[in-house]
């Protein structure tokens, strides 16, 4: 409808007015009537519409008219939309730029991909090189090849009155979707059955199975509905409060990464060589929210002691990118305690974290292969279309 729309309005202009348009959207948008008088004296041509497209993002000029490039495009608000293909993996996909953020979109092993990239303008880089090169490398070093098994952490199950019914439903941040985003908080559909099974209560619904590990239910609302859970009590005892955290010797620093979290920030320890205690000194840990470019800072600081910890990443579509990796002068560790595979580009190359594995941030860990990672915000805008 919206492209009919736009196509309407512009059949139905006169040259002189389709012209008058060209002129100020070249020029910002912003122009005196002496300027635009000028400017169309001199601006042949007008705007040809290639009916193939679908979208009004296709406009484009033939090369006898004053061409419009994609820049310009963008400018315009249009959207620009480029369709990949790998011949090595025969996958298609499409990049769409919608000047405020792009994406890329692809479907692989049952999966829908969409994540946010960037390319180089000053490379010259175009839509279709940077989102082949990292449709490839998702391809061939960030998918699990496995099927993953849902997960909800940070999980309760409440109740719930409606149309004269009760029905329960799972709340919690979902992992290994092929519906949903890793990290995302949802609500599931009505719970059809639940029971216990190796450290995990299996969450049954009418379409899907969540396995949810007790030691991550959040106890204070599941005290509100005790009764859903089999044994509750009893499993509360045994599993409140013993989440197992990572740890390290003193001396050094570990960041311990996890896809289920927001950013994949799971937690950071420190104990100080001269520590009297042993206590991992606390800091923040926060989300720096940016227009085009999130950020995460870990910072923590004992004035008495002084001793300062300020680590900053971007964070990617599963990858991270150091901007600061300040640790008082210890040693740098990453652990990733998630389900897939994270990267780190650090200071000394990038380091690829498999499920469970434990790196320290030095030359020898990093990749001999130069890998082409996703680099756009993890979280780009949505965009209702």
């Amino acid at each position: 409808m919206e492209e009919f729309v736009y196509e309407k309005i512009w059949s139905e202009l006169s040259e002189g007015d389709k012209k008058v348009i060209r002129v100020i959207a070249k020029n910002g948008g912003t122009m005196k009537t002496k300027d635009i008088q000028e400017a169309s004296e001199n601006m042949n041509g007008g705007i040809k519409m290639q009916q193939e497209k679908s979208t009004i993002s296709e406009l484009i000029m033939d090369d006898a008219d004053a061409p419009y490039t994609e820049e310009e495009l963008r400018k315009l608000g249009y959207k620009i939309e480029k369709d990949i293909y790998s011949e090595k993996y025969n996958i298609k996909g499409k990049v769409i730029d919608y000047f405020f953020v792009t994406k890329l979109f692809f479907e692989y092993e049952g999966r829908k991909i969409e994540m946010g990239i960037q390319r180089n303008i000053l490379k010259r880089e175009t839509y279709e090189e940077v989102g082949l090169k990292i449709m490839e490398t998702y391809i061939s070093n960030l998918a699990l090849h496995r099927v993953r098994k849902m997960q909800l952490h940070f999980w309760y199950i409440g109740e719930y009155e409606g149309k004269g019914k009760t029905y329960k439903r799972a709340h919690g941040i979902v992992s290994g979707s092929d519906k949903f985003t890793d990290s995302m908080d949802i609500n599931t559909s009505s719970v059809q059955a639940v029971h216990i099974e190796a450290g995990e209560l299996v969450v049954t619904t009418k379409n899907s199975v969540y396995y949810c590990p007790l030691e991550y239910c959040r106890f204070d609302k599941q005290d509100e509905f005790p009764d859903i859970i089999p044994e509750y009590e009893k499993i509360k005892e045994q599993y409140k409060g013993k989440r197992n955290y990572p740890s390290i010797e003193s001396g050094k620093v570990l960041l311990v990464l996890v896809n289920f979290c927001e950013f994949y920030f799971h937690s950071l320890h420190y104990v100080p060589l001269d520590s009297e205690d042993g206590t991992t000194i606390e800091g923040i840990a926060a989300p720096n929210i940016g227009m085009f470019q999130d950020s995460y800072l870990i910072q923590s600081y004992e004035e008495d002691l002084d001793h300062r910890i300020d680590i900053r990443y971007f964070p990617h579509f599963q990858n991270i990118e150091f901007y600061s990796e300040e640790t008082d002068g210890c040693p740098l560790y990453i652990e990733n305690i998630g389900d897939v595979v994270i990267y780190a580009k650090t200071h000394c190359g990038v380091i690829k974290l498999e499920p469970g594995d434990r790196k320290e941030v030095i030359r020898e860990n990093a990749e001999k292969e130069i890998l082409v990672l996703p680099n756009g915000d993890l979280y780009p805008a949505r965009v209702e279309e």
